[in-house]
């Protein structure tokens, strides 16, 4: 597996948060009340993602562990392992913020490099977060 396809895998994780806060806003049932306090948190991600500093805030990365952790709640058995192992203790949300953020500022040409082998949609979740 070379860097293209790691960040290509990546980059698919990044999306699939994404488009669960975007989900979020669309959903319309009995329940909106309830879930409004939820998806107040998820404009606020998308909002700091979308941040003219490009940086990821603290309540940014909050909001992001929440989309990417809001089922974990409910399986109590993946709970009983997620101590012991501790690949379960990494917040891929706040991972890979800090992954692409970092990227860039190490490296931005070979991260816009890479981009060019990307999808349109993994392209544009990394630049959601990368927006300057």
């Amino acid at each position: 597996m070379n860097c293209n396809n790691i960040v290509a895998l990546l980059a698919d994780a990044l999306t699939e948060i994404q488009e669960q806060v975007l989900e979020a806003d669309d959903v319309d049932s009995d329940w909106e009340e309830v879930e409004a306090d939820g998806i107040e948190n998820d404009r606020d991600f998308l909002y700091s993602v979308s941040s003219p500093l490009g940086k990821a805030t603290d309540e940014h990365l909050q909001a992001m562990a929440k989309v990417f952790n809001e089922d974990r709640d409910d399986q109590y058995d993946d709970n009983l392992f997620s101590v012991a192992d501790p690949l379960n203790q990494i917040n891929l949300a706040n991972y890979l913020v800090d992954f692409f953020v970092s990227f860039s500022q190490s490296d931005r040409q070979l991260l816009e490099h890479i981009c060019e082998s990307l999808t349109q949609s993994q392209r544009n979740a990394i630049q959601m977060i990368l927006k300057r």
